[in-house]
């Protein structure tokens, strides 16, 4: 029975699933400020007041941001060779390679986070003026952040057709990945932003229909 049970398929899933949940555990710190906004709508110098006040919960928000997407990661390899298994040659690997690179962009944000984000919080409650590259680098992990958000809704669109082109999953799930994904990339272009969170909840769907 236990050698039923751990089949590729149910472990991929149950990976999809444990990815998302650690990105969710993340999500819902309570990092506001004393009016209750919360952090990630702040401008830079209340953001980093926020931060001063709350560190241990800044860190521990972003190991786990960190941790979810590295789980999250292996996930989608295995269900990369499920699919590549199945008959697909191309859609899951684009995808695979895709969310991957992305991701590499989105833990190098995350690490600006954990790294100078506490340091320039510490100077500016000092001094009460923010670094002076401080700034310029938040721009610059903007524009990070953005093509990674590309890369990730890429990547669930690329995983849609690799469902259309094998059997691994309902036919259904495949276009949903592909409007989903084709929606994202519709949402950031109009708003310019899309939570982070949004790339974990197709996945955490698949796990649940592999373990199914």
């Amino acid at each position: 029975m236990k050698s039923t049970f751990w089949t590729q398929r149910r472990f991929t899933g149950i990976t999809l699933i444990v990815g998302c949940l650690l990105f969710l555990a993340g999500t819902p710190m309570p990092l506001t400020d004393t009016k209750g906004n919360f952090i990630y709508g702040l401008p830079p110098q209340e953001w980093l007041r926020v931060i001063f006040d709350h560190p241990v919960l800044w860190q521990w928000a972003n190991i786990l941001f960190i941790s979810g997407v590295v789980v999250t990661i292996l996930g989608l390899a295995m269900l990369t060779s499920l699919l590549r298994d199945a008959g697909d040659r191309t859609f899951s690997q684009l995808g695979l390679i895709a969310f991957a690179f992305g991701a590499v962009l989105w833990v190098i944000i995350l690490a600006f986070r954990l790294s100078i984000d506490p340091w320039a919080a510490q100077e500016t409650a000092k001094t009460a003026v923010l670094p002076e590259f401080y700034v310029p680098l938040t721009r610059w992990t903007g524009v990070l952040f953005v093509i990674y958000t590309v890369l990730a809704f890429s990547a669930l669109a690329a995983y849609g057709g690799a469902v259309l082109s094998t059997h691994v999953l309902p036919q259904w799930v495949g276009w949903l990945c592909i409007v989903y994904g084709l929606a994202g990339l519709g949402s950031l272009g109009f708003t310019g932003d899309a939570p982070p969170l949004l790339h974990h909840l197709m996945p955490i769907v698949i796990g649940i229909l592999l373990l199914l």
